[in-house]
């Protein structure tokens, strides 16, 4: 009973996002998006190795896996950029707490309600793997903030 309400609040963490203004969602929605995709390969890929292991079903286990990536990892990414980006070393601290406390106090809680549990995978491993995403997901959003150079802008080639 408890797992599908961890579920609900899982995704209902999208709520705190209507406190961030909707430009804003729009300027890093594409970071988040990157971030889920990253996370969800690495779900895959995990999967198929037997890093970890998910109770339930396989509707059950897919719901579960879905409301972690696309709730509070697609939120908290949206957080995070908005809190800190333009200051590379706030938004590597700020990753890294966030990462620690999900690594051990949240996982610690989640492997008890059977929500899911670190087989091969270990909480070092997550880490690892989470930092690492993170520097990607920067340098990809760093990317798409850049200016165009001159001869790929349409205005000018349109004048």
């Amino acid at each position: 009973m408890i797992v599908p309400l961890v579920r609900i609040g899982f995704i209902l963490s999208w709520l705190t996002a209507c406190f961030i203004p909707q430009k804003t969602v729009k300027r890093f929605l594409p970071a988040s998006t990157m971030s889920a995709l990253l996370v969800m390969t690495t779900v895959f890929i995990g999967s198929h190795y037997n890093s970890w292991e998910v109770k339930g079903s396989t509707k059950t286990r897919i719901y579960n896996i879905l409301s972690v990536i696309l709730g509070p990892f697609s939120v908290g990414t949206l957080w995070i950029f908005r809190l800190t980006y333009g200051r590379f070393w706030l938004y590597l601290l700020i990753n890294l707490l966030q990462n620690l406390i999900y690594a051990f106090p949240i996982l610690t809680l989640l492997d008890k309600i059977n929500f899911i549990k670190y087989v091969k995978f270990t909480r070092i491993h997550h880490l690892i793997a989470s930092m690492s995403f993170a520097l990607i997901i920067y340098g990809f959003q760093s990317f798409l903030e850049r200016p165009l150079p001159r001869w790929l802008r349409l205005s000018k080639a349109l004048k």
